[in-house]
């Protein structure tokens, strides 16, 4: 019994000095408090709304995680779920049948993604820059296809994003799978333990044996099937090819990850750090609703909370070094 019991002190230990830590707490204090203020947002079904808002943004914030982690970026994953989900929708209304639309629309994004990949990992060119151009480009593409109107498929496409297993979203499903496999992926294989490598000295990783260059095209193809999973969800989801609907995700995506712990330098970080930076980026967004503070205030509490998170997060992992 007291093995047992110095083991779970040993656990709680341990996890308390990870980077992980901190956003942790600091989004345990924010539920307790909201909850305080508003008993209403601690309410079931409020909680499984803020599952669902979140599941596609944390399906892309999942894929930007491998790839900060190796040290690269993807500014363009908003605008890349507009272009793919807005392909498929006008495919789908064009008779093609949901499989052959399904395999139309990840075979663009592995194209796209490759390409943006191979760019990177083959030039000297920064991941901000080449990932700002390709926004712009599926920009383009999406309102070329949509001529800025939506394009309604009705309840032709509904399981991914209109189904509610156990009264759960399915996006809820898709996310949490998604979200551990990729997090053992990560933490118990030698491709988990290369992408740490990569994103921490290319050149170590290098004289270690591994292909570097082909190691990031790969990282960026794997973001583009989240991607496309992503933007097959929302599509379901709307019911109709919106352009705007993958618009500013990226920022949501990209701060899940920071707040989560993943270092812009790549190197560090984790898949759990980021499911919970996307959590606590969802449960400000739904507070401020639910305690009916205007729009324009929600920015202020979602932008100061992020400071104050990654700040946190960063003299942690400066303590953690220090000792």
């Amino acid at each position: 019994m007291k093995v047992d019991k110095n083991g779970k002190l040993s656990l709680m230990r341990t996890f308390l000095q990870s980077d992980t830590a901190p956003i942790f707490l600091v989004f345990i204090v924010f539920i307790i408090v909201v909850g305080f203020i508003q008993p209403r947002f601690l309410m079931p079904m409020n909680i499984r709304n803020i599952l669902i808002q979140v599941s596609i943004t944390g399906m892309l914030a999942l894929g930007m995680t491998l790839v900060m982690l190796s040290g690269g970026i993807d500014l363009s994953v908003g605008w890349f779920v507009s272009f793919v989900g807005c392909a498929m929708a006008y495919l789908m209304v064009a008779g093609l049948s949901i499989p052959v639309v399904v395999i139309l629309g990840i075979f663009i994004t592995i194209l796209c993604s490759g390409v943006m990949g191979f760019i990177i990992s083959r030039t000297k060119l920064e991941p901000f820059i080449v990932s700002l151009g390709f926004m712009i480009v599926f920009q383009g593409f999406t309102y070329l296809i949509t001529k800025g109107s939506e394009i309604s498929i009705g309840d032709t496409f509904k399981l991914l994003g209109r189904t509610f297993p156990l009264g759960i979203g399915m996006p809820v499903y898709v996310f949490i799978s998604l979200a551990i496999f990729l997090g053992l992926i990560l933490k118990y294989t030698k491709f988990g333990r290369r992408i740490y490598a990569v994103g921490c000295n290319e050149n170590a990783a290098y004289l270690a044996g591994i292909n570097v260059k082909s190691f990031k095209l790969i990282i960026y193809i794997i973001n583009g099937l989240l991607i496309s999973i992503a933007a097959m969800t929302q599509l379901s989801r709307l019911g109709t090819g919106n352009p705007l609907m993958g618009s500013g995700k990226e920022i949501d995506a990209i701060a899940a990850a920071v707040v989560g712990g993943t270092a812009l330098s790549g190197g560090k970080g984790n898949i759990l750090g980021t499911v919970i930076g996307i959590l606590l980026l969802g449960s400000i967004t739904n507070a401020m609703n639910v305690i009916w503070m205007s729009p324009h205030w929600q920015y202020v509490f979602k932008g100061a909370v992020i400071v104050v998170s990654v700040t946190v997060s960063y003299y942690s992992s400066l303590k953690s070094t220090a000792l």
